[in-house]
């Protein structure tokens, strides 16, 4: 679990954490699918594989899914023209295999601000991880929130919902928000938060990564 020598006092009191076990996953699923049917009138049936989320007193407050690419197809490759590793080494004249990839996705959270906290510790997980560039979808409010963290989200294309097929329907208002496939440098960011004592300096042999052995 990771553990970070000293945090600002906003986040002293959440829990940051990978689902350890079916109820905890079942957790985050349902705070994921009923801010999207708050927000979006969706019904969100997909999850990504790994999910985490802040927790305060053994409740969660928000949530995000994680995919790393090693592990198989992403969820969001079914909007592009070519595998994730070959659209950013192009776009962005990278030289990435699948393994420095990672999407996230099902952000979900309670109240306003927990979503920086929630990018904030999950930086420095996938920064752990060895996780050098980020993919995910987003509608242009998140998009602008993760661009002040230091993100620098830079667009791919348009998130087609024809291209799920009949799923597009679950999605309810969600692609009149005009989401995008995008990109973010995570090393980048990892300096901006630095820069911004996001979190004070944590010496790596300290850091106990959030997922179980």
């Amino acid at each position: 679990m990771t553990r970070l020598r000293s945090l600002p006092t906003a986040l002293a009191t959440l829990d940051w954490h990978e689902a350890l076990n079916w109820q905890e996953k079942a957790m985050l699923q349902q705070l994921i699918q009923q801010r999207f049917a708050q927000q979006h009138s969706a019904y969100i049936q997909h999850f990504l594989p790994r999910l985490f989320g802040l927790w305060q007193a053994g409740q969660p407050q928000a949530a995000v899914g994680l995919r790393l690419a090693s592990s198989g197809p992403l969820f969001l490759e079914r909007y592009l023209d070519g595998k994730a590793e070959q659209v950013i080494n192009h776009g962005f004249q990278q030289s990435l295999a699948r393994r420095d990839i990672a999407e996230i996705g099902n952000l979900a959270s309670l109240r306003p601000g927990l979503q920086r906290q929630l990018f904030i510790y999950l930086a420095h997980q996938l920064a752990a991880e060895g996780i050098a560039w980020l993919l995910f979808t987003a509608t242009p409010e998140v998009a602008n929130g993760l661009r002040r963290l230091g993100l620098e989200p830079q667009p791919i294309t348009p998130a087609d919902p024809n291209r799920l097929g009949e799923e597009s329907h679950l999605w309810g208002r969600y692609y009149q928000h005009r989401p995008w496939v995008m990109a973010g440098d995570l090393r980048s960011a990892m300096h901006t938060l630095q820069a911004q004592s996001a979190f004070t300096e944590t010496d790596s042999e300290e850091v106990l990564h959030a997922r179980l052995a």
